[in-house]
């Protein structure tokens, strides 16, 4: 998938002292250290709408992170996707009776204007979610394999306490998780589910629903594994 054109990165007059970050598993700034390379991954938009206020402020922010790190003299591999497979974009289709392909192209198109006109940088690597599907078949086999997924419905979902580093990151108590999990696309409370943050990783083909043949059978990857993926193979 395309991206955008790089605009313009003028010097910065000055000494870079490096990027510090607000550090969530211990509750502090902290400088990053990436080394000749700096990585970062950023989940990109789902394209059912127009972008907004909030998509421009994240993705600028995120290139201020950017810019800084190409300041202090590190080569940046920077990686976003675009969820061009999810339930808002299919919810969509069926309101206005366009094809969720068509909705996707324009939206994301939409997009790329927005973040030429904002003179954000564009990823090294910007990938959708349909594109990735067999890196995403790939990985399920392998959780697969270490005996984090089990099935409901015919709806594959990964394990979260498989890791037992789970949650260490984010650093919230499992209420607060629960909470933002139902609040951005999760479904805590779906029968069956061994714990109400295991997540989606492969959803079992739905009549006049979009779905691909892969060795876990017919259907499409859940919301967060595409971005697993993605970060993986870049």
């Amino acid at each position: 998938m395309d991206s955008w054109s790089v605009p313009p990165v003028p010097s910065v007059p000055g000494i870079n002292r490096g990027l510090d970050l607000f550090d969530t598993a211990t509750g502090t700034v902290r400088p990053t250290q990436p080394g000749p390379v700096a990585r970062m991954y950023v989940c990109g938009i789902t394209p059912y709408d127009a972008t907004h206020m909030g998509h421009a402020a994240t993705y600028v922010a995120f290139d201020i992170a950017q810019r800084v790190w190409l300041d202090a003299g590190h080569d940046v591999h920077y990686v976003q996707n675009v969820t061009d497979i999810d339930d808002p974009l299919l919810e969509r289709a069926v309101a206005t009776g366009q094809d969720w392909r068509v909705i996707a192209d324009r939206e994301t198109a939409l997009f790329r204007e927005d973040m030429s006109a904002l003179n954000v940088i564009p990823p090294r690597d910007y990938l959708g979610a349909v594109e990735s599907i067999p890196s995403v078949a790939r990985y399920v086999e392998d959780l697969q394999a270490k005996g984090a997924i089990y099935a409901v419905d015919n709806d594959l979902y990964f394990s979260v306490h498989a890791d037992p580093r789970f949650g260490t990151v984010a650093n919230l108590d499992e209420a607060r998780m629960i909470a933002e999990f139902a609040e951005r696309g999760g479904d805590p409370d779906r029968p069956g589910k061994r714990h109400p943050l295991d997540c989606l990783v492969w959803q079992d083909a739905r009549p006049d629903e979009p779905a691909w043949d892969t060795s876990l059978g017919h259907g499409r990857p859940g919301w967060h594994i595409e971005c697993v993926a993605i970060a993986l193979d870049t």
